[in-house]
């Protein structure tokens, strides 16, 4: 079974009807629709709201955003959303996918708790804190044009802190894939809760700042979370070409994982819709493929699942009521 915690499929349905298109989460051209999770023998999948800083009113983009992911939901034959946490028991019950809603950037909520509150009652269980570009919560990882180079000084912001501990309180995980190394430090002396990183590898195997240092590996250990391995290329390898041979890749960083601070904090999180199809794991069909390769690759059965679903499902158990 897989859980995946980072998606952004709501994303290109969203950015589709912009263009005058329809694509549907029945069956489409994208990484991510019913046919393909049932393929690839999903437990869950997140689903991201990601909301772009280019929008005079990001607040109200995200609400439209999220009468997608609702549509869908309501139409859907074998995807059934998530608001607390015996609903996944309930759905694997019944034969159905859980769907979690997430969001990538925070920008919608200004500095606006009580836009927080409003999301999370629609049924936001995540926020990955910052995409690329600064908002209202903190500064994100990307200061050099190569990747290479974090962000060591700048954080949080002072809302930022506010937030993270309202999240705590709310029951909404707190997601770090994105956010600088300082930010990453703060949130970690922050969160009284499990944390995650939603979509980042290692850094002591591929330089993209998007990954986490060894340290963070330590330091997210101690907290109880997990991060979600990458599947997009130049997160993968630092030879982008060699990336794309995502499962051995995916394997590597997994191993690395594993050998600094246990498999009890190694999730998936594709990134699916939100990176180049032209990969190994082209879509969510194909993951059986990376359960055999560990397989082969020697991990056991019960190091497999803890990989593929149930580090997840535990960090969601200590979040969400």
């Amino acid at each position: 079974m897989i859980f995946d915690l980072h998606c952004d499929t709501i994303w290109r349905l969203d950015s589709a009807r912009e263009e005058g298109r329809r694509l549907s989460l029945k069956q489409s051209i994208l990484q991510v629709d019913e046919q393909k999770l049932k393929a690839g023998e999903y437990f869950a999948q997140c689903f991201a709201l990601y909301i772009p800083n280019k929008y005079k009113n990001p607040y109200e983009r995200c609400l439209k955003a999220f009468q997608i992911y609702q549509s869908e939901m309501e139409k859907s034959e074998w995807l059934v959303p998530v608001y607390r946490y015996a609903d996944f028991k309930k759905n694997k019950q019944n034969g159905k996918i859980s769907a979690i809603l997430t969001m990538e950037d925070a920008c919608p909520i200004g500095k606006d708790l009580n836009k927080l509150r409003a999301l999370y009652d629609l049924g936001v269980r995540m926020i990955c804190l910052t995409h690329n570009l600064i908002n209202s919560v903190g500064y994100p990882n990307y200061s050099s044009p190569d990747r290479t180079i974090p962000n060591v000084t700048q954080g949080l912001t002072e809302f930022g802190r506010i937030l993270v501990k309202e999240m705590n309180t709310l029951g909404i995980i707190v997601d770090v894939s994105h956010l600088s190394d300082k930010g990453f430090y703060d949130v970690i002396e922050l969160s009284k809760k499990p944390i995650v990183a939603s979509h980042s590898n290692a850094r002591g195997v591929c330089r993209n700042v998007r990954n986490l240092t060894d340290d963070m590996l330590y330091k997210l250990a101690d907290n109880g979370g997990v991060m979600g391995m990458n599947y997009a290329h130049h997160f993968l390898h630092d030879n982008a070409e060699r990336g794309r041979q995502t499962i051995s890749c995916v394997i590597e960083h997994i191993r690395y994982i594993r050998r600094k601070i246990g498999v009890e904090h190694i999730a998936l999180g594709s990134d699916f819709d939100g990176i180049d199809a032209e990969i190994q794991l082209k879509d969510a069909s194909v993951m059986t493929e990376l359960v055999i390769a560990l397989e082969k690759a020697g991990f056991t059965s019960e190091e497999i699942e803890k990989i593929t679903y149930q580090n997840a499902l535990r960090v969601f158990k200590e979040n969400i009521y």
